[in-house]
């Protein structure tokens, strides 16, 4: 679905991308794992269309989109949940989610998808008219998702959904990303906890220091001694 072909991206003089290529194959989930710094966040950025890339392409279903805006790229079915949520504190829940359809045009469609973030997240059909930055960090998360799949995507880029979270949290929050994938879904998923990554996605890679150093089924790379020396404790 999705191809990374050799992109380098540059802040000023730091290069920070030195020649990322990667696959995320449709309805799968694949992960990048890394140290902090080395490049991951950057990565979905750069898929995003949020920051441009100085060399290489990146692929959608056959279509370059290295160069179009991110409101074409999320036409195009490509969404991301930011690192930290980035939800609306003042807006209600169900408001927050109404701005994650602001590019629908269809009422009747608009209804439905709310309905299908509801019964995936049911605390937020409890929270609908509570005000988004009195929600929980683990309640947040959940709303951060849901108002992404309220664009309808084929791709989601999660960027470090388990961040700050509670260990059950977690947990519940990485059966929800399974059971989104397995409705259809493919995901691209950034996670500082590798082993919960990994035993979640189906392929995997590990970047360092702008470089993809290692690729490997997510199983093989659980069993990896690099991976689980530098990575998994």
């Amino acid at each position: 679905m999705l191809k990374l072909e050799n992109v380098h991206i540059y802040y000023r003089k730091i290069h920070a991308l030195k020649g990322i290529s990667l696959h995320v194959k449709e309805k799968s989930i694949c992960c990048l794992i890394g140290a902090n710094g080395a490049g991951k966040s950057t990565t979905l950025m750069a898929i995003s269309g949020i920051q441009g890339i100085r060399q290489g392409n990146i692929i959608l279903q056959g279509d370059s989109i290295s160069k179009l805006p991110p409101e074409e790229i999320v036409r195009r079915g490509v969404v991301q949940v930011p690192e930290g949520r980035r939800i609306f504190p003042d807006l209600s829940v169900r408001e927050n989610l109404l701005l994650g359809a602001y590019l629908l045009r269809d009422r009747k469609k608009i209804l439905t998808l709310m309905e299908k973030a509801f019964t995936l997240f049911p605390i937020l059909k409890e929270r609908s008219g509570q005000s988004g930055g009195t929600l929980s960090g683990g309640e947040q998360q959940m709303l951060a998702m849901a108002r992404a799949l309220m664009a309808s995507p084929r791709l989601l880029l999660l960027d470090e959904p388990s961040l700050g979270l509670a260990p059950l949290v977690v947990e519940q929050i990485m059966a929800i990303i399974r059971q989104i994938r397995d409705d259809g879904l493919t995901i691209l998923l950034v996670e500082q906890n590798a082993t919960a990554a990994l035993e979640l996605g189906d392929y995997g890679y590990v970047i360092e220091t702008g470089r993809v150093v290692l690729e490997d089924k997510s199983a093989e790379l659980l069993k990896n001694p690099r991976v689980k020396e530098a990575y998994l404790g």
